[in-house]
């Protein structure tokens, strides 16, 4: 499950890592991309572990030759309630959040914040709602 903006380009999906008036910032992890006048990410050469880092693939276009912009985040239905939903990288802990207090006293959140609660669950705990939202 990732987060994040995306676009849809010649009938493929890539994320998105910037938006600059009308030019998008088109990203890829796939080498074929090449063909389609996206280059190669150079790391500055002061990055640590530059050869640990991923390869990407980067091509800014004009927002009139995309298909389709969209956000998708996650929310998730717990005891009732939509609350925020935090994912690791891994993909293996789900951490709810709320600013509900009283919510989040009655279920046993933690304190993370002045005004915000979070509680790790397992998923079978949760629905996992799937946001998308057009840009």
């Amino acid at each position: 499950m990732e987060k994040g903006i995306f676009a849809k380009y010649m009938n493929k999906i890539y994320r998105v890592s910037n938006i600059d008036g009308d030019t998008i910032r088109l990203v890829s992890e796939d080498r074929a991309d090449l063909k389609n006048e996206f280059k190669e990410k150079i790391y500055p050469i002061n990055y640590k572990d530059r050869s640990n880092l991923p390869r990407l693939y980067i091509k800014e276009i004009k927002k009139a030759k995309i298909d389709e912009i969209y956000e998708i985040d996650y929310k998730a239905k717990y005891k009732g309630n939509i609350l925020n939903l935090s994912i690791n990288k891994v993909g293996t802990e789900l951490r709810l959040g709320t600013t509900d207090t009283e919510f989040a006293k009655n279920n046993g959140f933690e304190r993370t914040d002045k005004y915000y609660y979070e509680k790790t669950v397992n998923q079978d705990e949760i629905e996992i709602i799937k946001i998308k939202k057009n840009l």
